[in-house]
């Protein structure tokens, strides 16, 4: 019998959906409470049995940096959220609970005032205060990889009003503001620390808040971070965990099967039948806020005619595509955005039909066939699609040329307009309609090369939209309108997926695959 355990999504009357379970629509008014110092664990507590004093997890890769501010690397979210901590934060089910803040009131439809609490330390001994928050709000307006992100906040206007209170700003009013802190890129950081080691040596070297305190790098090897004993909230169970990297999936496999790990991240979903199946080890899956796309260039002269972008969408056999790529791992996609973010709805699936897609080619010009440049990145999610993508664009006369190189490469490629068609696969962490469409803006930096202004409106008008059911109308449309017009081809909604030892307990299904490790015991064998 397969020991996978599976945690799923339900469809909540509001129309809220959230990853491995539960909501992820935030609070348009105030909480507090007292929160707790890790996330609330799903699985069995470890009780009075004895517990490993470290614990390993694999990575994908090896992170550039792990400062919040410092990349976009998923690798390096893995680790942050382990170091830093954000002013609010999620639950297990989706909801906005208190984080370093215990409690907060909107003052008014561009502000919120955030009470923080008293007795927060940094790993360097310094008292968490309103200035650090306001620092921390202000470097991630301006540093590259998180300004995107931060993109809606007011660095001006966010101040400290006392050593324990501070406004939050927003340029207009946004009603995901609460979301968005939540990402690992609000990780509040020591504003000392930052300034006497330089943004360089405090990316090799972070300082934050959180339950572990950095250590050390190995580089190429692995990142041990240490339990901070100094922690305000619940202290993990162990001293030390360690994070490997070990980008080939295989070996990725073969570290937990030979003893050498306690939870894989990133499994390739080809292994994850035959792990379930091991003795000693377990599967986790759950829904996450992570998709598979194929994007258009929206500035390319070539795919500028909509007719030829509907061609290559109705030339691709979807279902057959998900099902040789992922397995049971994803369902096909059936929107422009994950369908556990909040407001998705269901376009249904694109039309397959390879002689209207011949037709359409015909009638744009291209009746004795196209050349495209399809640049995927180099992970093998992606180049599996392209190649199967390339194998059916053949039937309808279109030869795709592919070339591959590091995801950085591909998405900086894009910016600069050298990308014609690519293939991402992408998580989108807040939970948010916003986060997800936000590259269809004109006014980022997004890889697409948007031109579409009608987005931008739907977009403006969706984030100032405080209730939720006007704001899901916008998204709605704005979700037809991108799909109709064949800008991307959704492929498919991902499950998120980790590899455990049957030892390991109290393991947290993040949908935005960034999981906390502090809550996670391992029983000693």
């Amino acid at each position: 019998m397969k020991k996978t355990r599976l945690f799923l999504t339900m469809l909540l009357a509001a129309g809220v959906l959230a990853g491995c379970s539960g909501k992820s629509e935030a609070p348009a008014g105030s909480e507090a409470g007292t929160g707790s110092g890790t996330e609330a664990p799903a699985g069995e507590t470890a009780g009075n049995a004895a517990v490993k004093d470290e614990v390993i997890a694999v990575l994908k890769g090896e992170p550039s940096n792990i400062d919040p501010h410092g990349n976009t690397e998923l690798v390096a979210m893995t680790t942050q959220v382990q170091i830093f901590e954000t002013l609010v934060k999620k639950d297990e089910e989706g909801n906005i609970v208190p984080g370093l803040a215990e409690s907060w009131e909107q003052i008014d439809d561009k502000t919120i005032r955030f009470k923080l609490r008293d007795n927060v330390y940094f790993h360097n001994g310094e008292k968490m205060t309103a200035e650090d928050v306001a620092y921390t709000i202000k470097r991630a307006t301006e540093k590259p990889s998180s300004a995107s992100i931060f993109a809606s906040f007011d660095a001006e206007n966010t101040k400290a009003v006392d050593e324990l209170t501070v406004d939050v700003a927003t340029k207009a009013p946004f009603a995901a503001v609460y979301n968005y802190l939540t990402s690992t890129r609000g990780g509040i950081v020591s504003k000392k620390a930052v300034e006497e080691m330089g943004d360089d040596q405090f990316g090799r070297s972070p300082v934050g808040t959180g339950p572990f305190a950095f250590d050390n790098w190995v580089s190429g090897t692995s990142i041990t971070l240490k339990r901070n004993d100094n922690y305000w909230g619940e202290k993990p169970a162990y001293s030390t965990l360690t994070l490997k990297f070990i980008t080939e999936t295989a070996n990725r496999a073969l570290e937990i099967e030979s003893g050498n790990a306690d939870i894989v991240l990133d499994p390739d979903t080809g292994d994850l039948d035959r792990l379930a199946e091991t003795d000693g080890l377990e599967v986790v899956s759950g829904d996450s806020y992570g998709m598979s796309y194929i994007v258009f260039s929206m500035d390319d002269e070539v795919l500028g005619d909509v007719r030829i972008r509907q061609a290559l969408s109705m030339a691709l056999d979807l279902d057959s595509l998900v099902e040789t790529v992922y397995g049971n791992y994803a369902t096909v996609s059936e929107s422009v955005m994950p369908s556990t973010v909040f407001a998705y709805q269901s376009q249904g699936k694109h039309e397959y039909n390879v002689e209207k897609a011949k037709e359409l080619l015909a009638e744009a010009g291209y009746a004795d066939g196209l050349t495209i440049e399809l640049n995927l990145p180099n992970g093998s999610e992606q180049q599996n699609i392209g190649v199967i993508a390339q194998n059916m664009w053949k039937e309808i006369g279109v030869t795709a040329n592919i070339s591959t190189a590091s995801t950085s490469e591909i998405i900086a490629a894009g910016r600069r307009g050298d990308n014609q068609v690519t293939i991402m696969a992408a998580t989108y962490s807040t939970g948010d309609p916003g986060h997800a469409l936000a590259d269809f803006d004109t006014r980022s930096d997004g890889f697409f090369r948007p031109v579409d202004k009608k987005i931008d409106e739907l977009l403006d008008k969706g984030s100032a939209a405080y209730d939720s059911k006007e704001r899901a109308a916008v998204y709605e449309e704005l979700q037809d309108y991108i799909y109709h017009q064949y800008y991307m081809i959704g492929v498919a909604n991902k499950t998120v997926n980790y590899v455990i030892t049957d030892q390991v307990e109290n393991f947290y299904c993040d949908p935005g695959n960034i999981p906390s490790f502090a809550g996670v015991t391992v029983a000693e064998q």
